[in-house]
């Protein structure tokens, strides 16, 4: 379970950095083959958009939470902080977006969806196996988001050295003005 919810006790540095830009680019490219992108911090969405503005908005939603956990690490701890350990941990994190990107590329979740949303604009009820569909990729989607978040405060935690209520308090902070100020841009 250890490695579950924390792998970071086993992989940080420069082989957690390239794994997780590995992760980051598969992502992006998952994303731009089927028109989405994350257009805010935990939410993806339909765009049609160009291959290299995936690329940068994924390596965005990496690098700017990854800056302010170190920035808050620097603050928290008086251990020797290594930025190479923050920028690994928290890029290895991006691994969990890769399952919850494959369910939309399959034709039963993204064209259920696509139904479900127009019935629904139209006042006409769904199908029950489009419904189905979407459900069970919002139970999948929810799980891994809420494993995101412990594998994200995990990758801030132990790559700083901190714990406690204060680097809860900081890391939920940093979570909420990312998702805000995300979701404005």
């Amino acid at each position: 379970m250890n490695r579950l919810f924390n792998p970071f006790r086993y992989i940080a540095g420069t082989k957690a950095l390239v794994l997780g830009i590995m992760f980051i680019i598969s992502s992006a490219l998952m994303l731009y083959s089927n028109d989405m992108i994350q257009d805010s911090y935990i939410h993806l969405g339909m765009a049609d958009v160009s291959l290299w503005q995936v690329m940068v908005v994924q390596f965005a939603w990496w690098i700017v939470p990854a800056m302010l956990l170190y920035a808050g690490g620097l603050l928290l701890t008086k251990s020797q902080i290594r930025i190479i350990d923050v920028l690994g941990t928290t890029a290895f994190s991006q691994l969990l977006l890769i399952p919850m990107i494959a369910p939309l590329m399959l034709p039963i979740v993204k064209d259920g969806s696509m139904r479900v949303v127009e019935n629904l604009m139209q006042g006409v009820a769904a199908s029950t196996g489009d419904l189905l569909a979407v459900m069970l990729n919002g139970i999948w989607s929810t799980l891994l988001l809420v494993l995101f978040y412990i594998w994200n405060y995990n990758a801030f935690s132990t790559s700083c050295n901190v714990k406690g209520s204060k680097a809860i308090i900081f890391y939920i902070a940093v979570q909420v003005v990312i998702t805000i100020a995300g979701s404005l841009l």
